[in-house]
């Protein structure tokens, strides 16, 4: 395991984190952090062993069975005394075949311990609390109909049915302090559609004045007109004479409240906070003068501005101030990059909804490692494709889904950085065009731009920068060490996916080259043996005359020339490639007369072609050279000429310049395209179709070899359809 791998084995460990791989025979390939008892689960060992049966029933070797027949899942564990949650799925080759497991799971045992207390002081305050009675009402705008539940009629001292059932005789059992008030409060909330929360007072009939807490909502048609009011109310009455008597739970309260480590906010039904513990203003940055308030709204508006989706955390929270008794669990996203869990639930009392208690916990940490995993884990699954872009634009997409709000891969391409991939969450702001000075020179950069900050990572292959990763956050966040750790990584594994790919691709180039040689060989062998074979035939079929004769002897002699140029090409390869080619300069030789002989040999060739040959040669031009190896130079060139010259006239130039001698052979041909000219000169290479012209593409790349073995150069001058000149520098030595 290499430094980063311990490192985040180590934070696994901190933070009760377990992740780890298996064979399809359920051996643990590779875990990163420990379950209780951990000595159990390291490499070599197997689930079975782990769990110590082979029961297939049992929840965590079926789980692995069903990954392995290709299923994710996720479940709740438990693992000698500790409670996890566990998330399974396949691992897959290269071939997308399954190959094992990848699992990880989370130690939840102290949340599910805190949440079973919780539950259990909620039983136990429900019931303290049973005293409490909540009554119904709605009301029918149209009719002035109101309907009360039994228990309200009680509430208000009435018997069953004895309630008159309009707005005017509720009206009439309000307080007359508390009238104007409670008729406001409704009328309020039928002008705006909103939810009402107040408290008033009534007079029975007995004459005996209670508190009541009324709780309502409008109801709208589909053409959002108020239809009728509904709600609930109860007695507050010996809530207000017990109120001494919480003190003293509420200050046992506020001691447990401030020490756990989760941030606690009670919020009662009229919108006050009714207690906070230190933890919550901390996680929400809240200033204590705002808390003083305890106005939940005021809260409310503060925190908005630091979340992801501030609309949708609204919405969440008007819902389920609009569902008393609905309980929740959610994650909450924050533009810095923190992420909270939140846990809402309806705090009664007794029977009765008092208000709501949310509980929050900052799993920032934890949250971060495990996408850092999953990144990797994706990562690598895509990387696996063949298709490099396709694959690099998967490995954007997944790290703007885990890590971070944008991102981009940059590579090499014509000797410029071209945008290979890029994603942005939500269509958001890209990242730039551009790299770091840094990263180009091989450097990984942690650097912000107008307030947003950067991840950037080179990625090298064979020790040259071939590109880089980029990561961009959010506004208002910022990225770490563990977050360069994960580019770094991730640009690794890029980088050896484009080396992986450039491999096979110069396999299967080298497959292509091979089946196109030994299909232009056996063309290049067939065609003159045919020629020879029906030369030989017309010579045996009778008594040709001269003439006849030495045309099929000129046949002949062609073709014989055609396969030993074609066997010495080979031969010349062979040696180019095992260092093996040699040369001789023991004596002058002149340019000139070793053009003319290749000429005067080629005589046959030329008159087949239709083209004729001048040679121009202002000096005798002499210097230390290789016959043999110049007339091949002078015989591919012409050849070359030859066949693509279109019959028309070829100029073959001698001069000298200084030390230098130059040899030209121009032609009036085809010509060849600008962007062919530099690789025509490597082995098996065309700038022409192989069923049009043949060849093996070996010409030029003897010239090429042979004249830079003896110390010139060689390049060629053209435009397409518009001929092409062969120019041969070679170094000389002073005439004699």
């Amino acid at each position: 395991m290499n430094d980063w791998g311990r490192g985040i084995d180590r934070l696994f460990r901190r933070i009760a984190i377990v992740h780890w791989t298996t064979d399809l025979e359920l051996r643990i390939v590779r875990v990163l952090g420990m379950f209780p008892g951990g000595d159990r689960m390291i490499a070599g060992s197997t689930i079975y062993d782990l769990v110590d049966s082979h029961d297939p029933s049992e929840r965590m070797i079926f789980a692995h069975d069903e990954a392995l027949r290709g299923r994710e899942s996720s479940f709740r564990y438990r693992f000698r005394d500790h409670s996890f949650d566990v998330v399974l799925e396949p691992a897959f080759d290269e071939a997308d075949n399954i190959i094992g497991c990848v699992g990880a799971a989370v130690d939840v045992t102290q949340r599910v311990r805190i949440a079973t207390d919780l539950l259990k002081s909620r039983a136990r305050l429900d019931e303290a609390q049973k005293v409490a009675h909540v009554g119904s009402f709605e009301w029918n705008i149209a009719t002035n109909e109101m309907n009360w539940s039994e228990e309200l009629e009680h509430i208000y001292g009435l018997d069953p049915g004895e309630f008159p059932g309009t707005y005017e005789a509720f009206l009439s059992r309000v307080h007359p302090d508390d009238l104007e008030m409670t008729k406001e409060t409704i009328s309020t909330a039928c002008r705006n559609a909103t939810p009402f929360v107040y408290e008033h007072r009534i007079i029975r009939k007995d004459g005996s004045v209670r508190v009541l807490e009324t709780r309502g909502d409008v109801v709208l048609d589909a053409e959002r007109r108020l239809i009728r009011v509904a709600g609930s109310c109860w007695d507050a009455t010996e809530a207000r004479e017990s109120s001494r008597s919480l003190e003293h739970s509420v200050s046992v309260l506020h001691g447990t409240l401030e020490a756990t480590a989760d941030g606690i906010l009670v919020v009662d039904l009229f919108g006050k906070v009714r207690a906070h513990n230190q933890r919550f203003l901390a996680l929400w940055r809240i200033p204590e003068s705002l808390a003083a308030l305890a106005e939940d709204e005021a809260l409310l508006a503060f925190v908005l501005d630091q979340l992801a989706d501030p609309d949708g955390f609204r919405r969440g929270v008007r819902e389920l101030y609009g569902s008393p008794g609905q309980e929740s669990f959610d994650i909450l996203r924050f533009k810095d990059g923190r992420v909270f869990e939140r846990y809402s639930r309806p705090q009664r009392v007794g029977e009765a909804i008092v208000g709501r208690v949310w509980s929050f916990r900052d799993i920032t940490d934890r949250e971060q490692v495990l996408q850092r995993a999953q990144l990797l884990s994706r990562g690598s699954r895509l990387l696996a494709s063949l298709d490099i872009e396709r694959a690099m634009d998967g490995v954007a997409r997944a790290c703007v889904l885990d890590v971070c709000e944008a991102s981009a891969i940059d590579l090499l391409k014509g000797g410029a950085m071209r945008r290979i991939a890029g994603a942005s969450r939500n269509d958001g702001e890209p990242v730039p065009e551009g790299l770091q000075e840094s990263v180009l020179a091989g450097f990984s950069a942690l650097y912000t731009v107008d307030e947003r900050s950067y991840i950037s990572a080179p990625i090298i292959v064979k020790h040259v920068v071939e590109g880089a990763l980029t990561l961009a956050c959010a506004r208002r966040c910022s990225f770490g060490s563990p977050d360069l750790e994960v580019t770094e990584e991730l640009a690794r594994r890029i980088a050896l996916t484009i080396a992986n790919a450039r491999l096979i691709e110069q396999a299967q180039e080298a497959i292509r080259a091979r089946d196109d040689f030994l299909a232009i060989a056996a063309h290049e062998i067939r065609t003159p043996l045919t020629s020879l074979r029906l030369a030989v035939q017309a010579l045996r079929s009778g008594t040709p005359s001269t003439e006849t004769t030495e045309r099929l002897l000129g046949v002949i002699e062609r073709n014989d020339r055609r396969l030993a140029l074609f066997v010495d090409d080979l031969l010349d390869v062979a040696r180019i490639r095992t260092g093996q080619l040699t040369f001789d300069v023991s004596e002058e030789v002149n340019l000139g007369k070793v053009v003319q002989d290749v000429v005067d040999r080629f005589a046959s060739d030329i008159a087949a072609s239709g083209s004729t040959v001048t040679v121009k040669a202002a000096h005798d031009v002499v210097g230390p050279w290789d016959r043999f190896r110049l007339d091949q130079v002078i015989s591919n060139l012409l050849s070359n000429a030859l066949k693509f010259g279109l019959g028309k006239p070829i100029e073959i130039t001698i001069d000298i310049s200084s030390d230098t001698a130059l040899l030209r052979v121009r032609d009036s041909g085809i010509g060849i395209p600008r962007e062919v000219q530099e690789r025509i000169f490597g082995p098996f290479q065309r700038a022409v179709p192989i069923r049009r012209y043949g060849g093996l593409g070996l010409g030029l790349y003897i010239v090429s070899t042979i004249v830079k073995g003896l110390g010139g150069v060689v390049r060629v001058e053209s435009e397409e359809h518009q001929g092409a000149s062969f120019v041969v520098q070679l170094p000389r030595a002073s005439a004699a």
